[in-house]
C-alpha cells in the first residue's frame, strides 16, 4: 500500500467521525485528498470556496471541483462571492479577510454535525514555507512549531509528505487537476519565499528542510509541555482567583506569556507583572477588557486577579440603649459611653491615614497596620468600614474597637450598637 493512503487510513482510524469534510480548491493536492478519502468508502462531503478572484479561471477551478464530485456522487458545498467587492465594501487585508471567510465557511459546516472532522491538504512544503513566514513575523515558539496534523476537528494529513510525493501519487491515479496561475505570481511574501527563496536555500542548503522540521518538531514537543503546564496553572488560577508568586516566579518566559494569554492579560503588561512579586504589597495592575476593569493585585505570596467586582455587601448597624454590660463580649457588638460619642454615629470606609486607639495598645496605630495585622489581603482591605462620630472613630469594624469612647462599669447612658 503506498505509505501516503496508509498513513491517510491510520489517521482516519484514530480521529474517526460521521461525517469528513474536506476543503477542495481545484489543485492537486486537496482533489487528490478528495480521492483518497472516496476510496477508503468514508463519509464524506467537499466544501469549496470561489472567491471569483482569477474571472473564469475561478469558475473554471469550481467547474471542476463540481464535476469531480457529481462522478464520484460526492456531496458537494459551494461558497461563492465576489470577494474583490466585499473588500471595497468592508476593507481589510484580502489573504487574511479570506482566510477569515473559509474558515467560518468551515465553522458553519462542522457546526451542523457534531461528530465531525475537517481535512485539509496542506503538505511539508506549506510547512516550510509557515516557518520562514512566522520567523519573519517575529513569531514566538507556537508560531515557528507549525501547523500540527491534529487540532481540534481540523486534520491536515498530508504534513509529512512533499509536494512531489502527491504529485507523483496523483499521476499513477490519473486525476485531473488545476494549477493556481496565481502562485507563480511574487505578489505576496508566501510567494516570494517559493518561488525565489526557497529554491536558493535548498540549492545552497541541502539539509536545511530537514533541520527545520526537526526544530519544528522539538518546538511542538516543547509546547506541548507547556501547554500542559499552562493548563494545570490556569485552572487553578481560575478557581481561586490566586497565582502563587513562587509559581509565576518558576515558569520560563514563554510559559509566562502563554498563562498572561489565557488569563486575558495584556501581553504588554509582561514587563509589569514580571515586577510586580518584587513590588509593594497591595500594588495593582489595571487594565479593561470589553470595557469592563480588571486588576491583578500583589499580595503577601501570591497574585491575585480582580476579574469582577467584589460582591460585599455593605454592613449596616443598629443601636440600642441599656443600662448594663455583659459577662462576654463579642466584635459584633460594641458598647460606648454615650457622654463620650460627638454628634451623629455612622459608617464609612477607611481611608490612608486614619488612625484609631486599639483597645489594649499604648499610643494609636493605623487602620492600615490593623488591617496588615489581622492579615486581610489588599484585595479585601477598600471593602473595611469604620464606625465613627464626627470627631473620631469609634471602631475598625470586627477587628478593633478604639478605646476613648468605650463603655464601662461605672458608665451610666451605655449605647449599644449592633453589627
Amino acid at each position: 500500500m503506498n505509505k501516503i493512503i496508509e498513513y491517510l487510513t491510520q489517521v482516519t482510524q484514530n480521529y474517526p467521525a460521521d461525517l469528513y469534510f474536506i476543503a477542495v480548491s481545484g489543485g492537486v493536492d486537496s482533489l487528490l485528498l478528495l480521492q483518497l478519502m472516496n476510496q477508503l468508502q468514508l463519509p464524506i462531503h467537499a466544501l469549496h470556496v470561489n472567491y471569483q478572484l482569477r474571472g473564469e479561471d475561478s469558475f473554471a477551478d469550481e467547474q471542476l471541483v463540481k464535476a469531480f464530485c457529481q462522478k464520484k456522487q460526492i456531496p458537494l458545498s459551494v461558497k461563492s462571492i465576489d470577494f474583490k467587492n466585499y473588500l471595497l465594501k468592508k476593507g481589510g487585508n484580502l489573504q487574511s479577510e479570506a482566510r477569515k471567510m473559509r474558515y467560518d465557511f468551515f465553522e458553519s459546516h462542522l457546526e451542523k454535525i457534531p461528530n465531525s472532522k475537517l481535512l485539509l491538504a496542506q503538505h511539508q512544503d506549506d510547512q516550510i514555507e509557515t516557518f520562514y513566514l512566522q520567523l519573519l513575523r517575529n513569531s514566538g515558539i507556537a508560531g515557528l512549531s507549525g501547523m500540527k496534523t491534529i487540532k481540534g476537528a481540523y486534520l491536515r494529513p498530508f504534513l509529512n509528505f512533499q509536494k512531489k510525493e502527491l504529485y507523483q501519487l496523483a499521476k499513477e491515479l490519473e486525476l485531473s487537476w488545476r494549477e493556481d496561475i496565481s502562485n507563480a505570481k511574487n505578489d505576496y511574501s508566501r510567494n516570494r519565499l517559493r518561488n525565489e527563496l526557497l529554491p536558493i536555500l535548498k540549492k545552497e542548503i541541502p539539509t536545511l528542510e530537514a533541520s527545520i522540521l526537526l526544530i519544528q518538531e522539538k518546538f511542538k514537543e516543547q509546547l506541548l509541555e507547556t501547554t500542559r503546564l499552562i493548563d494545570k496553572i490556569y485552572a487553578e488560577t481560575l478557581t481561586t482567583q490566586r497565582l502563587e508568586i513562587n509559581t509565576w516566579l518558576g515558569l520560563e518566559p514563554i510559559e509566562k506569556i502563554e498563562l498572561l494569554k489565557k488569563l486575558e492579560i495584556p501581553t504588554h503588561l509582561f514587563d509589569a507583572c514580571n515586577q510586580l512579586p518584587f513590588s509593594q504589597k497591595g500594588t495593582k495592575l489595571l487594565w479593561k477588557v470589553n470595557g469592563n476593569q480588571q486588576g491583578i493585585i500583589r499580595e503577601n505570596d501570591y497574585l491575585y486577579l480582580e476579574n469582577k467586582p467584589s460582591e460585599f455587601k455593605i454592613p449596616k448597624f443598629f443601636i440600642e440603649k441599656v443600662t448594663t454590660l455583659p459577662e462576654k463580649f463579642s466584635k459584633s457588638v460594641i458598647y460606648l459611653d454615650e457622654s463620650k460619642v460627638k454628634g451623629e454615629i455612622s459608617l464609612r470606609k477607611w481611608q490612608l491615614g486614619d488612625r484609631i486607639y486599639p483597645i489594649g495598645l499604648q499610643g494609636s496605630k493605623l487602620i492600615s497596620d490593623v488591617l496588615t495585622s489581622a492579615k486581610i489581603p489588599n484585595h479585601l482591605r477598600e471593602n473595611y468600614y469604620l464606625l465613627v462620630d464626627s470627631e473620631k472613630i469609634l471602631a475598625c469594624l470586627n477587628l478593633t474597637i478604639d478605646r476613648r469612647s468605650i463603655a464601662t462599669t461605672e458608665t451610666k447612658n451605655i449605647l449599644k450598637i449592633i453589627l
